[in-house]
């Protein structure tokens, strides 16, 4: 038989080699509940109190642009991410975490939202409905609010507390600040300006009432750490009052 040559009748049969094989391409995960800005829900709000304070809207050249959500708190994260309903994995990021959800649903709605990339000292309030401003305090607070206490040494059984808001944006803070009394009946607190940042502070009373109102119900999410801070408070106020 001449190399080459195939006889007449003579079948061939074609094998595919391995080499000849398309490489393999890595997909990313990018499943998200590309819905989940579109509907005021708990929930809904209380992310986006979340993103307004730990999130990041990040533009990219081709066109893939991104929500990055970092935060120390890997349980709350992974719980950020299970709301979400998000595919993506949790990366490493410095001392930190982070979860980056690429959805052109995702970054256009929270855009129609109010945010803007690069939103650190020119963040504005988002419209957010009376019915769960509540939950939007609140995952703001979990992302940027701090809460401190501890023994005033000058009288008996009596304490220092304070429960604050930051954030580089005083017009964030201000149009907050008057939210929370209309909302949550709490006094004007004290809008102060720090090196890198201004903060909202509120004392003792008004701290507590903040407490009872975000934390309206026990199955709300939130980061518990910061729950049990105030809880852990309002207990020690009762035994060295009583």
């Amino acid at each position: 038989m001449v190399e080459g040559h195939v006889p007449q009748g003579m079948e061939v049969q074609i094998l595919s080699s391995p080499l000849l094989s398309p490489p393999t391409q890595i997909k990313r995960p990018t499943g998200v509940n590309a819905q989940f800005f579109k509907e005021w829900t708990p929930n809904m709000s209380y992310i986006l109190g979340v993103v307004c304070a730990d999130g990041c809207l990040v533009e990219h050249n081709n066109g893939y642009h991104c929500l990055n959500i970092t935060s120390k708190d890997l349980e709350w994260l992974q719980m950020l991410k299970q709301t979400l309903q998000a595919e993506q994995k949790i990366c490493p990021k410095g001392t930190a975490h982070q979860l980056q959800i690429r959805n052109q649903n995702i970054y256009g709605d929270l855009l129609s939202l109010g945010l803007t990339p690069r939103k650190s000292k020119t963040l504005r309030m988002p419209f957010v409905p009376l019915s769960v401003f509540a939950d939007f305090s609140r995952g703001y607070f979990d992302g940027d609010g701090t809460i401190w206490f501890g023994r005033d040494t000058r009288w008996k059984n009596s304490w220092h507390m304070k429960a604050s808001f930051y954030s580089g944006s005083y017009g964030f803070l201000e149009t907050l600040r008057v939210q929370l009394q209309q909302c949550a009946a709490l006094s004007p607190g004290a809008l102060m300006s720090l090196p890198t940042a201004f903060e909202l502070r509120y004392c003792i009373k008004d701290a507590i009432k903040l407490y009872h109102w975000m934390y309206y119900d026990h199955r709300v999410l939130c980061l518990p750490r910061k729950r049990q801070r105030f809880e852990e408070f309002i207990q020690l106020r009762q035994e060295t009052t009583h």
